[in-house]
């Protein structure tokens, strides 16, 4: 686990597609399955999930038990939030609903250490995981994401981008679909969000950041990947779990054929 940090940045330094998973569910075993299942990295949803600030430190531990690097990411723009995910050993975070450039710097400076930044020092359980010198390699090594979510977000995406300590952006394609066509859907591959989901990536990755997006499984995964997003979610726990009930219920109640009637006599 202490080279987790510079195994992941080093990663996507050296432009490769990492996969993530998703984190809805209390309790750390989700946590356990989805990290043993080969994730790169898994994401706790502090905003939308049911874990809650109290369960945090918990899965964190989980996630420490399989190869997986952990992100958190927080409820809102808020640095003790922010400070409180990465000192109990978030190699990074994503934030939410990021829509001017004024946005962008103060979560960059939440999540820096002076001089890049304002984020105290105090890696309580971040410095047990990561080592005695995390505080020398946090800077370079955490990764701090800006969720493009909303029109507001696409029209700055320029500022945005050039936020000085950004690792990169992360698409929220339901927000993103509301903001721009009043009606949610992960599905990116539609009508006018289609196009600016793949400018996104184009823009994020022409200024050498890392384009991430969220998907709910294989086939839109490989289709972001296809338009350049090096950061790829593909499925929560609750959602792959509830997919796997209902295939077995559907398999499990579909109509047996009728046997062909008999030819011989």
């Amino acid at each position: 686990m202490p080279e987790a940090l510079s195994r992941l940045a080093e990663r996507f330094a050296a432009g490769e597609t990492v996969l993530g998973g998703w984190l809805h569910l209390p309790g750390g075993v989700s946590a356990e399955v989805m990290g043993h299942a080969g994730y790169d990295i898994l994401t706790v949803d502090l905003q939308h999930g049911l874990i809650g600030e109290g369960g945090l430190v918990a899965t964190l531990e989980a996630i420490a038990a399989t190869p997986a690097v952990p992100l958190v990411r927080v409820p809102w723009l808020h640095p003790p939030d922010l400070m409180r995910a990465l000192d109990a050993g978030a190699a990074g975070v994503i934030c939410p609903m990021i829509d001017t450039p004024g946005q962008a710097r103060a979560l960059v400076h939440a999540c820096r250490y002076a001089p890049e930044g304002g984020r105290s020092f105090g890696p309580t359980r971040a410095r047990m995981v990561y080592g005695d010198d995390y505080g020398v390699r946090a800077n370079r090594e955490t990764l701090v994401f800006a969720m493009i979510e909303t029109a507001g977000a696409v029209g700055n995406l320029e500022a945005i981008l050039g936020t000085p300590g950004l690792s990169g952006v992360f698409v929220g394609p339901g927000d993103l679909s509301l903001s721009l066509t009043g009606r949610a859907t992960l599905d990116f591959r539609q009508g006018d969000t289609a196009g600016i989901v793949a400018r996104i990536a184009r823009d994020t990755l022409r200024r050498g950041l890392i384009p991430g997006i969220f998907t709910p499984g294989a086939e839109l995964a490989r289709a972001a990947i296809d338009l350049g997003y090096r950061f790829v979610t593909a499925g929560s726990d609750l959602a792959l779990l509830g997919g796997a009930a209902r295939a077995v219920l559907d398999e499990l109640r579909r109509p047996e054929p009728t046997p062909a009637p008999s030819t011989s006599y």
